[in-house]
């Protein structure tokens, strides 16, 4: 079996583990009050060896590019509550670090599918400061940074991040974002004298982006300055030159957001120039303290935005407030919005404008360009008649594409190659005994040796339940607290699945009979339509889409397979159900299906 193959799985199970699982390796748990100098690459990775140590940066560091392992991790406390959003402390950057005015230069973290990611991953009850991080590239789903993916009761200070550009990925994740250059969320934390020049993107249906802090909780924000740009897809919320959200900051102060465009697509809401939103509430007992903004501007702001655009200004977007708060939070604080207050706060500059008027302004300034290009593409058309008929097919070749895929067939095509693939079980191969050492050097490289045995033996239990359908639906119905966990194998008998060019597939049952079956493609169907679940506090929809295909005879449990566009050159397997009803195939949560997804893993390779 390839490790490519592994390391892929890996990083997507690390990613999507549920909310109590371990994801970060043990570190050492006492303190050590020796201080400890790094001048290397290695002796900066090995601070991930002792998490609670001092540490001083001797040198410049030059990380080369390379992939970057963040030093300490969030592991969640507990499930419910406040402990959700508490660290493990046996995980997270514990110890102290003083840059002493060096820069750490060339970060590179590709992790898209991956949570707490940056320079640090997540510190906690510390201080750092005094570096600089220089030309990075980081990718990750949520709490994305270059500096600090989370700070929980911590302080960070005079860490500068130039020419960083941060890459958000949309995931089951990624719905509360958190993307900044120096912290990518916050909780009961200080940015003090930091600064950030940074391109920040962000995908549809993600919140709370902020060139020096994403999503910032009880967290306080002083002498702090920005400059770049922020670009967001539709549905997201929380953009601002310095933080996405300040909900709970105790303050803003001296920050200065300057030279910076925001761009959001339809469907985007509180938007400012220093924060998206902030504030509390004069409520005591709501524990959740107003927000006073004081001698904080912004310059040369410009905000571009799709339709339906609201809660947009030029130094906090608006107050936290949404119907039902109130009764979500049991509080009737919440049912007004959050309270900021701004004093001697100042905006030049700071420019709102929707997409729709943006592109009606150029046009205007390009009208005669265009006339012009319209005429000679007019002039050079010798038959008016036929590139309306082009037109015409190009728009429904575009609209069957969209129905079926790629290709007419689907994704079979991909699946099935030139001359036909196997595919046996995926989890069959990876949990087996000769697969082992993989797992523990894979995960080792991730969350250290010491962590290692146990994280694979929980990631080896999260996929290998046999427990599906009637019964699941019964287990998790008596048991709501349990995690929840899919079957991953092949049922009904089945050891292999071939997948042949002709839109046929051979099956080889347990008891060594085998059969071929022909299809025919009938288009895309959803799985999971109007299904939730719920991760991390929130409710997710978990709808995908499959190129569904028919036996064109009576094929039992083969009747119909599902395929989802996973190819082996893609993703290293492929994932599909099989199954006697459409109907019923299209639940993911309900029906003799439920709680089930296989995955295929190519026999040659």
């Amino acid at each position: 079996m390839k490790k490519s193959h592994v390391m892929l799985m890996l990083a997507a199970m690390l990613a999507a583990v549920p909310v109590n699982a371990a994801m970060a390796g043990e570190t050492e748990s006492e303190e050590s009050a020796d201080v400890i100098e790094i001048a290397t690459v290695d002796e900066l990775k090995a601070v991930n060896n002792l998490l609670s140590g001092n540490y001083v940066l001797t040198a410049d560091i030059d990380l080369g590019g390379e992939e970057w392992a963040p030093l300490g991790s969030f592991v969640q406390a507990g499930t419910e509550g406040e402990e959700a959003e508490m660290p493990d402390l046996n995980y997270a950057f514990t110890g102290t670090f003083d840059g002493q005015g060096h820069t750490i230069s060339n970060l590179v973290i590709d992790q898209p599918e991956s949570w707490c990611v940056g320079l640090f991953g997540c510190i906690a009850n510390t201080e750092i400061g005094n570096f600089k991080v220089e030309n990075a590239v980081v990718d990750g789903t949520t709490m994305v940074s270059a500096a600090v993916g989370y700070t929980f009761c911590s302080t960070i200070s005079d860490v500068t991040v130039e020419d960083a550009v941060i890459t958000a990925h949309e995931s089951e994740l990624s719905g509360e974002g958190m993307y900044g250059a120096v912290a990518g969320a916050g909780m009961m934390s200080t940015l003090k004298n930091c600064s950030a020049s940074a391109d920040i993107n962000i995908p549809d249906n993600t919140a709370n982006a902020g060139l020096v802090g994403g999503g910032l909780e009880m967290t306080s924000v002083i002498g702090c300055s920005a400059t770049g740009s922020i670009t967001a897809g539709n549905n997201c919320y929380g953009l601002g030159g310095i933080s996405g959200c300040g909900f709970g900051s105790e303050e803003f102060t001296d920050c200065k957001a300057e030279n910076i465009e925001i761009k959001a697509g339809d469907n985007c809401f509180w938007i400012g120039g220093i924060t998206g939103y902030a504030g509390g509430f004069e409520d005591e007992a709501a524990g959740v303290p107003v927000t006073e903004l004081t001698g904080c501007s912004a310059s040369n702001v410009a905000v571009t935005t799709g339709a339906d655009a609201y809660g947009l200004d030029t130094i906090v977007g608006a107050g936290f407030f949404h119907e039902g708060l109130a009764e979500s939070y049991g509080m009737e604080a919440f049912a007004n919005p959050t309270v900021f207050v701004l004093e001697d706060c100042t905006d030049e500059n700071v420019t709102f404008e929707t997409a729709e008027a943006a592109a009606e302004t150029e046009a205007d300034a390009e009208a005669a360009v265009d006339a012009e290009t319209a005429e000679a593409a007019a002039e050079t058309e010798a038959d008016e008649e036929t590139a309306e008929a082009a037109a015409e097919e190009a728009e429904a070749d575009a609209a069957e594409a969209q129905t079926e895929g790629d290709s007419p067939y689907g994704v079979w095509p991909a699946i099935a190659g030139e001359n036909g693939t196997q595919y046996e079980n995926f989890f069959d191969v990876t949990l087996a005994e000769e697969n082992y050492n993989l797992w523990y050097d894979c995960t080792a490289a991730v969350v250290g040796e010491s962590a290692a045995a146990d994280t694979v033996a929980f990631m080896q239990g999260y996929i290998s339940s046999d427990l599906y359908g009637e019964d699941a639906i019964s287990y998790y119905s008596e048991n709501p607290d349990a995690p929840m966990v899919f079957d991953c194998f092949y049922i009904n008998g089945l050891k292999t699945i071939t997948f042949l060019p002709d839109l046929s597939a051979e099956v080889e049952m347990e008891d060594g009979s085998t059969q071929t079956y022909s299809y025919e493609y009938v288009g895309v169907y959803p799985v999971g339509s109007g299904e939730t679940m719920v991760y991390m506090g929130q409710e997710i929809n978990v709808e995908f889409p499959c190129d569904v295909y028919r036996s064109t005879e009576d094929a039992g449990e083969f009747s119909y397979l599902f395929l989802r566009d996973d190819t082996m050159d893609e993703t290293g397997h492929i994932e599909f159900r099989y199954g006697k009803d459409l109907e019923e195939l299209q639940g993911y949560f309900v029906g003799p299906y439920a709680y089930w997804l296989t995955a295929g893993f190519d026999v040659a390779a």
